[in-house]
């Protein structure tokens, strides 16, 4: 009886050990694909300009008597670059001025002998030839009068003319001058750029020319400036190429003010480009894309019942980095389930339970 019980209890523990052990199925979490289209980022490099800048020089040859300004100095309007030796504009200035101190005392005398003239020609003391002589004199006297006094004003202006003033508000650059040496009007002194705007002029492939518009949208960084983004406009685009490169020029105009951003900085011009380049395509989160020997993929979930699905391998191929995530153009459909987190502990074939 005792060896009989030991057989049953035998097969009770070999029956036990038999039975399979229970799946265990892990939780996942998914996306669901909708067709879109997708925006598309481009990064274009330049260098910041301002919106206006002019080529300073004197209007009257000379020798540089003082320079005021260093190359780089931020000026404002009316402030005194350099000046010449004004030494001889000062003598002609002073010429002037008793020639038309003289030329004042003619005109008094002419028009008071005039004037006796003419009573003695209205109570018949004097002829008429006496009085349009003396009429021809005042009117002469009168001219010469009126020269000198443009002729003072042409002096004193070319004496203004040997301070060279900043035409605007804005930066010294290319400073090419030094005292002691001679100008002349042709010669360039230095150059000034405004700070009210500043423009970043790029080079656009003829592959996304059509996609920039004026009045479009953008961002603009720089390089000194880390971590700060300035909004910007299209203002120009030109549609004709070089004839040695294949890119089109198109310039943008930073919207923000800011005294940190100054002509001839390293920028980078982003465009965010939607609805038209990546038509019907798809965009996942890029930790989602995955790439082994065969090439790019996503794990996607399939035969989905009651929340219980399968994991399948799905190759793809990749588009470009856009601000939500990376653009998958073929390998994939609307309403796939796309694996996005927990790619590394599953693999194909494996059941897993979808939580969104």
């Amino acid at each position: 009886m005792r060896y009989i019980l030991a057989g049953i209890l035998l097969v009770l523990i070999v029956g036990c050990n038999d039975k399979e052990p229970e799946e265990k199925i892990r939780n996942v979490r998914t996306m669901e694909l909708i067709q879109s289209q997708a925006t598309s980022r481009h990064n274009f490099n330049g260098i910041a300009r301002s919106d206006v800048a002019a080529r300073l020089s004197f209007n009257v040859n000379g020798t540089i008597k003082k320079v005021y300004i260093r190359d780089g100095q931020s000026v404002r309007e009316g402030d005194v670059i350099a000046s010449l030796n004004d030494s001889y504009f000062k003598l002609k200035v002073n010429e002037v001025k008793a020639s038309l101190k003289q030329a004042r005392v003619e005109l008094s005398n002419a028009k008071s002998k005039y004037k006796r003239i003419k009573q003695l020609y209205v109570n018949r003391s004097s002829s008429l030839s006496d009085l349009d002589n003396a009429r021809t004199t005042k009117e002469s006297a009168n001219a010469n009068y009126n020269a000198m006094r443009n002729r003072l004003e042409q002096a004193q202006l070319k004496l203004s003319y040997t301070k060279l003033r900043a035409p605007m508000n804005g930066s010294i650059s290319e400073l090419k001058i030094h005292k002691g040496e001679n100008v002349t009007t042709a010669m360039s002194i230095a150059s000034i750029s405004s700070a009210k705007s500043i423009e970043v002029p790029i080079s656009i492939p003829g592959s996304l020319i059509d996609y920039v518009k004026e009045d479009q949208l953008c961002t603009v960084t720089f390089d000194a400036l880390k971590g700060k983004t300035y909004k910007a406009v299209v203002v120009e685009v030109s549609h004709a190429s070089s004839q040695r490169t294949t890119t089109f020029p198109v310039v943008v105009r930073i919207t923000e003010k800011s005294r940190k951003v100054h002509p001839g900085m390293s920028a980078t011009v982003r465009f965010d480009f939607h609805n038209d380049i990546n038509k019907n395509s798809f965009v996942v989160p890029l930790h989602a894309l995955m790439e082994d020997k065969k090439g790019y993929y996503l794990y996607i979930v399939d035969d989905i019942v009651s929340n219980i699905g399968v994991i399948e391998r799905c190759s793809v191929r990749r588009g470009e980095l856009t601000s939500g995530g990376i653009i998958i153009t073929s390998g994939v459909g609307s309403n796939m389930k796309v694996l996005t987190a927990g790619m590394s502990r599953v693999h194909e074939g494996q059941r897993v339970r979808v939580s969104n």
